[in-house]
């Protein structure tokens, strides 16, 4: 497989760092630039020293699609998975970080931690191993934060990042897109856990909200009827009703989920790749990582995405985009119905990715300082315009009227009184000028003797 010139730049970065003797590493990269490739050159570079290598997902779904990888670049593997076979003689090894917390005895010279972002007791477990055997490890992100916003610096120390989702679009990497945000859910009731929405909260409320789902489907019809569409919900009911709400309208829909059975899925998959199914409805499964092409064996390009999932978290929202935003010929749709643009900004936000927590990130380059303007007559978002980019209505400028607010002139003839009075001191030359001026306001004789010591006048 040929890598891409900015592929090349962030190995030969991460190589850097790696020679300079940093033995954790991040390496950030937008959803769609090509993180597996980029893993899999790293892996074949290794394979090729007889190094030894451990790659860790944090799903089981992930190890067939970066198997289908490490084939493509003439990777021999084994697996440290439940159900999978692990070959002691190979070097190589894809395992899933809950096997593999249970094997820990195998020392390899590096470990790749795909969807790095991901994880916490089970894989801080497993890293701190192999920093105690000198493991070089390397994390994979395109949202290098944990979901509740904590920083990444806890495992790694230093990041290496990728081109920008706004670079990757201006250099036809990943496709264009138009945003409208219709809706904006009131969630002022629902509790924040862990930097998100209280899921249970949240779930109740997007199930029971009619209004969102009939909009979502009404949306779609009015504006991307025929074109293959995944939806965000929060619950595996939430995606149920709203699977139900399309095939209801004559859309044809189904539901996927973590629990679905791999055949089912895949022939679920295969009829949306097809058209016979034109919307694909999810909870928590089509957030990272999951490749619907890798997973069904046929080409799949997912044209539109109506979000249902409302966020407070950066990483998760990003993900989310990240599916819609895959390379294509025409723009992606994306409607929001979360207030997740209004939270997040827009997907192609100039964004600075550190190891911090998100908390403690300045905000003047975080994306809620990023300016969203929408459309008052068809709910378009975009950076500031005074004529829509999508229907060409112009928006109403209002004028600010200027308050006049009536008021007395009062007399300064005291406060310009005092100020000549300070005047004619400045002014004096001689102890006679003091001695004149003391005379003539009544001032006693210690006035002339400190003013003369102040003014450095002598007799």
């Amino acid at each position: 497989m040929q890598l891409l010139p900015d592929q090349i730049e962030l190995i030969d970065a991460a190589k850097d760092k790696i020679r300079s003797g940093v033995k954790s590493l991040l390496i950030q990269g937008a959803t769609g630039s090509g993180k597996t490739v980029i893993s899999s050159s790293i892996v074949r570079g290794a394979y090729d020293k007889g190094k030894n290598v451990v790659f860790t997902v944090p799903r089981r779904d992930l190890i067939r699609q970066t198997s289908k990888t490490f084939h493509e670049f003439g990777i021999d593997h084994s697996y440290i998975a439940a159900g999978l076979p692990c070959h002691e003689s190979h070097n190589i090894f894809i395992a899933s970080t809950q096997t593999l917390k249970n094997n820990l005895k195998f020392k390899p010279d590096l470990a790749i931690v795909d969807e790095a972002h991901f994880g916490s007791g089970t894989l801080d477990e497993i890293i701190q191993k192999y920093k105690e055997y000198g493991t070089v490890i390397l994390g994979l992100s395109a949202t290098p934060w944990k979901m509740s916003g904590q920083g990444l610096g806890c495992w790694y120390d230093d990041m290496v990042c990728g081109k920008s989702v706004k670079w990757l679009i201006d250099n036809n990497r990943l496709s264009k897109y138009r945003a409208f945000a219709p809706d904006k859910p009131d969630l002022s009731g629902i509790s924040i856990t862990a930097g998100d929405y209280a899921k249970g909260q949240l779930a109740d409320k997007m199930e029971k909200d009619g209004v969102l789902i009939g909009n979502a489907v009404e949306h779609y019809k009015k504006h991307a009827l025929g074109k293959l569409n995944i939806v965000y919900c929060v619950s595996i009911d939430h995606s149920k009703i709203t699977a139900k709400a399309f095939n209801d309208a004559g859309i044809p829909a189904a539901h996927i989920d973590g629990d679905t059975p791999d055949d089912e899925r895949v022939r679920i998959i295969r009829a949306f790749a097809r058209r016979e199914l034109l919307v694909l409805t999810n909870c928590e499964i089509l957030t990272f990582g999951f490749d619907l092409s890798s997973a069904s064996g046929m080409n799949v390009t997912v044209e539109c995405m109506s979000d249902l999932r409302p966020t407070k978290s950066l990483a998760l929202q990003c993900q989310k985009w990240g599916r819609v935003l895959r390379m294509k010929h025409e723009p992606a749709i994306i409607f929001d119905h979360a207030g997740n643009i209004d939270e997040h900004g827009l997907p192609d936000a100039d964004r600075e990715w550190t190891l911090e927590s998100r908390k403690v990130i300045k905000r003047a380059s975080s994306d809620r300082n990023i300016t969203v303007m929408q459309c008052a007559h068809c709910a378009y978002c975009a950076r500031p315009f005074f004529t829509c980019p999508n229907c060409g209505v112009q928006r109403e400028i209002i004028s600010r009227k200027v308050e006049q607010v009536e008021g007395e002139l009062k007399e300064v003839t005291e406060r310009k009184a005092k100020a000549a009075a300070r005047m004619e001191v400045g002014r004096a030359k001689t102890i006679d000028d003091l001695k004149r001026i003391a005379s003539e306001r009544g001032y006693d004789s210690k006035w002339v003797y400190i003013q003369s010591k102040i003014k450095g006048i002598g007799r």
